[in-house]
């Protein structure tokens, strides 16, 4: 049996794969920021942007994608995944990604949205359940 660690860390590797074979360009992963007294204020799961391809119609789509990663055990909860990501959890992230974006010096206007991505692993199947749900922040 996984713990939560291993759970978590399982998860974001599956969300990576998920995302890649989708294309997007995986631009950083556990991204941590400290406040004061290096206390943790918060972690950023996947950081991405959508690879250029040649057969895709918006070519120049600049937007970063903030993902949030959610896993859990099929069978273990009486609910999914993604509606761990309450209120709270969405303002924390806005916050999160604003700082990484002025630190990383983007410009003030960048387009960047938040998206969820829920896994259910059920180790008895070995193909977990995946649902991305993409700009779940949505008044920036």
């Amino acid at each position: 049996m996984l713990n939560t660690k291993e759970l978590g860390n399982l998860g974001e590797k599956l969300a990576c794969e998920y995302l890649v074979k989708k294309g997007y360009k995986i631009l950083g992963k556990n991204y941590s920021i400290t406040s004061g007294k290096n206390k943790v204020f918060g972690e950023i799961d996947i950081i991405t942007k959508k690879r250029w391809s040649p057969l895709r119609l918006f070519r120049n789509d600049k937007t970063i994608h903030f993902i949030e990663v959610k896993t859990i055990m099929e069978g273990k909860s009486n609910f999914y995944p993604e509606e761990k990501v309450n209120y709270k959890k969405k303002n924390k992230l806005r916050k999160l990604c604003l700082i990484w974006l002025q630190k990383n010096k983007f410009p003030q206007n960048c387009p960047y949205q938040i998206d969820v991505i829920g896994i259910l692993i059920n180790l008895m199947v070995h193909k977990p359940k995946i649902s991305h749900f993409k700009n779940v922040v949505e008044d920036k």
